[in-house]
């Protein structure tokens, strides 16, 4: 098998093609990602209602040559999954080491636009259309109300997202990733709201259970992840992937972003010109803010 993708992305992006039996499989096995296609066959079909063969079919389209190569692929993720900021750094400076015997110049420029590069490409080729089509709708959707969250270092792409869409509708909130706050926030969710949140390797706890404690009060939630999805998946009735590959050792969010921007500009689409009015309205607030408080925006053109 060739492909850089997960298993995870591939069944996502094979969605549209497979069978509805194949799908109830594809379900199962993204729910419970990556313990439930590390089962036995005969209970992994069993979990989806489906024959044996069935299962075998799919990994069969998938290009995988069989069921135990489709768990030894998993096993890898498994340990891509896990690796921790002092493993790369390790494999990192070893790299580098091996590098500098060879080249006498420095390649940390060229190596972020290689890295990068593919990254991105990645991204948007195990990008689901017809998902990312739905999620735009669902955002440009007057009746439901929005909130975004994230972690650590990814509640930058939830503040960043939030940021556009309060120019664009009303009814948008952010949720510091904070107990407190997350807290709060579930004290009125229902079946108006739509979750936007972001996990990535070294799965947050505290997202994880945002997700599953907004889907038991019957929000609509979408889920920002990694190519080997946050437990956070099972709870997620939306789900994109982005690739982390970095330059450095630490997980880089540049594709992440790239696909927030993608979301944005579905959003863009879906509203036509219907935020123009709300956005003059916005700079004309923000001209007389800075007219009364004695600024002058000239002084910063």
């Amino acid at each position: 098998m060739t492909s850089q993708l997960t298993l995870a992305e591939q069944l996502k992006k094979a969605h549209e093609s497979l069978s509805p039996a194949e799908r109830r499989v594809s379900r199962v096995l993204i729910a419970d990602y990556p313990v439930a296609g590390l089962e036995p066959v005969h209970r992994l079909a069993d979990r989806a209602n489906v024959s044996a063969p069935t299962v075998l079919r799919l990994i069969a389209k998938l290009g995988i040559g069989s069921y135990p190569d489709m768990q030894k692929l998993l096993r890898g993720e498994i340990s891509a999954r896990t690796s921790s900021p002092l493993d790369m750094y390790g494999e990192r400076s070893a790299s580098a080491a091996s590098k500098a015997e060879t080249s006498s110049s420095v390649k940390f420029v060229a190596d972020s636009e290689r890295v990068l590069s593919a990254a991105l490409d990645a991204t948007f080729k195990a990008i689901p259309e017809t998902e990312i089509r739905e999620i735009a709708k669902l955002l440009a959707s007057p009746r439901n109300r929005i909130w975004t969250v994230g972690g650590r270092f990814s509640d930058l792409l939830a503040q960043y997202l939030n940021m556009h869409l309060r120019l664009m509708r009303k009814g948008v909130n952010h949720v510091p990733p904070t107990e407190h706050e997350m807290t709060f926030a579930l004290l009125d969710f229902n079946s108006r709201d739509l979750l936007i949140a972001f996990d990535y390797r070294r799965y947050q706890d505290s997202t994880v259970n945002f997700l599953k404690n907004a889907k038991q009060k019957k929000a609509t939630t979408v889920l920002f992840t990694d190519p080997w999805l946050s437990p956070a998946a099972k709870h997620a009735d939306y789900l994109l992937s982005a690739s982390v590959a970095a330059p450095s050792p630490f997980d880089s969010l540049a594709s992440a972003f790239a696909l927030v921007e993608t979301v944005i500009a579905g959003v863009v689409e879906e509203l036509g010109a219907e935020p123009t009015q709300r956005i003059e309205a916005f700079d004309a607030l923000q001209r007389r803010t800075l007219h009364i408080s004695g600024h002058d925006p000239d002084e910063d053109v």
